[in-house]
């Protein structure tokens, strides 16, 4: 996975928390002792390493931030720690740690903390990688309704995503205009993006092809602009999806071609086997059989490697 990728991923998730100890308050900036000035800069150093692919280094200098945090029981840089390595550690595939790590946290959470909403957030997210969509959802709304900052709209986008995987299409609509809304006023232009590529998937499902179309595309220019390429494949991928569904199989292949350049060259197997799945799909549905085969062939190949999984 390239250092692009985990950029992307990571550091606008990582970084907001990291940096809420140094400005969250507002007003006349406190001094900083020692100590807590160090853990702040072992965090930092965290999410480097963890952009770099380092996730090993980036989890020792969580570890060395939380110990320094605790040693002056700074409850609130102690939170943040533990919310970095939950994170890290569910991108790493370890949610036993990860949960460890979150529930750690939350029992450090004082009423009305303004970590709550953060850490409820993450809790969602491992809760919904382990499958567990419901309680993720719980969790989900939790961390909306805890919100104080500017997050809302990334909150809604992550309560509209678990709405439509459970089946609600019309619910998670009517909750990603509001997190359309929100995004675009606090000028959260990635989270702008995840907004719209929901909304062009819900258009999609209820038939409306070219709604569907407005929004992937509004995805994709954000997104090029942010340089996503994981979320640019995806973007393209949907495009390709509205082409299929539209009948145009030649145009719904050129998208998908396009997805899967963008999936190989950002390091992305898994969704370039998925992708080539598709496309070799629509070869067939447009009678081209030996090119249908020489992709099914590659993708056989790829997950052979095992750097991609079915």
């Amino acid at each position: 996975m390239t250092s692009g990728r985990r950029i992307s991923r990571l550091a606008a998730l990582l970084l907001p928390v990291a940096l809420c100890l140094a400005g969250c308050a507002g007003g006349v900036v406190k001094p900083v002792s020692v100590p807590r000035a160090q853990a702040m800069e072992h965090n930092r150093r965290g999410v480097e390493a963890e952009a770099r692919g380092e996730r090993g280094k980036a989890l020792a200098e969580f570890a060395e931030a939380l110990r320094l945090h605790t040693s002056v029981d700074n409850t609130d840089g102690m939170i943040v720690a533990l919310v970095n390595s939950a994170r890290t550690q569910r991108l790493g595939g370890d949610l036993q740690s990860a949960r460890l790590s979150v529930e750690r946290g939350a029992s450090l959470l004082a009423d009305g903390s303004g970590l709550a909403s953060e850490l409820y957030y993450e809790k969602a997210k491992i809760l919904a990688a382990a499958g567990d969509l419901p309680a993720a959802l719980q969790w989900a709304q939790r961390a909306e309704a805890a919100e104080q900052g500017e997050a809302l709209g990334r909150r809604l986008n992550l309560v509209a995503a678990l709405k439509l995987k459970q089946g609600f299409p019309d619910e998670a609509g009517e909750l990603l205009e509001r997190a359309l809304a929100a995004n675009r006023e606090a000028k959260l232009r990635g989270e702008e993006a995840n907004s719209l590529r929901l909304l062009g998937e819900i258009h999609l499902l209820q038939g409306a092809c070219a709604k569907a179309s407005e929004s992937y595309l509004g995805a994709l220019v954000l997104d090029k602009e942010l340089g996503f390429s994981g979320k640019i494949a995806g973007d393209l991928a949907g495009l390709g999806s509205v082409s299929a569904a539209s009948g145009d199989i030649k145009g719904a292949i050129g998208w998908y071609l396009r997805a899967l350049e963008a999936s190989r060259a950002g390091g992305d197997t898994a969704k370039a086997a998925a992708t080539l799945e598709k496309l070799a799909q629509l070869y067939r549905l447009n009678g081209e059989v030996e090119s249908a085969k020489l992709l099914e062939k590659q993708r056989k190949e790829l997950l052979a490697s095992g750097v991609a999984r079915e």
